[in-house]
C-alpha cells in the first residue's frame, strides 16, 4: 500500500517557504555546537526493504533531516536515512510543528551537539 500525503499551500505559505529557506546557506560539514537549531524531518521511506526485511525500527519510517543553525544562518542536509533521534540529557524543545513544506519542524533552545553518524540521530545538551 502507498500512501501519499499532499496539501495544497496558498501562495502566501509557497512564497513564505522560498523566503525562509533564501536566507541559509548550506554547509556540508554539520557545525559541532549550534544555539538553538531548528530540525526538519523528512521522511522518505519504510524501515521494510522490498523483501520484507526490517532495516530500522518497526514503528518508524526512514527520514532525511536538515538542521539550522540559526545563529550562522547554515543549514547542514543529511543525505543519511534515520530511523530516529535519541535525545541525551534534557532538550528544551521550544516547539514541534508541521512546517509548510510538510517536514516535521523541531525547535530547540540551548545549544546542542547533533551527530547523525548512525540510523539514529543522537542529540547532546551542552550545558
Amino acid at each position: 500500500m502507498i500512501v501519499k500525503n499532499e496539501v495544497e499551500l496558498h501562495q502566501n505559505s509557497v512564497d513564505y517557504v522560498k523566503e525562509v529557506f533564501s536566507m541559509y546557506t548550506e554547509v556540508y560539514d554539520l557545525n559541532k555546537h549550534i544555539k538553538n537549531p531548528i530540525i526538519h524531518i523528512y521522511p522518505v521511506e519504510d524501515t521494510y526493504d522490498q523483501n520484507g526485511e526490517l532495516n530500522g525500527y518497526i514503528d518508524a519510517l526512514f527520514f532525511k533531516m536538515n538542521i539550522y543553525d540559526t545563529e550562522n544562518m547554515t543549514v547542514y542536509k543529511s543525505e543519511k536515512l534515520h530511523d530516529g533521534i535519541l535525545p541525551f540529557d534534557n532538550l528544551h524543545v521550544s516547539q514541534i510543528k508541521i512546517f509548510k513544506d510538510l517536514s516535521t519542524m523541531i525547535v530547540l533552545r540551548g545549544k546542542y551537539t547533533i551527530t547523525d553518524n548512525h540510523l539514529a540521530v543522537d542529540i547532546y545538551n551542552i550545558k
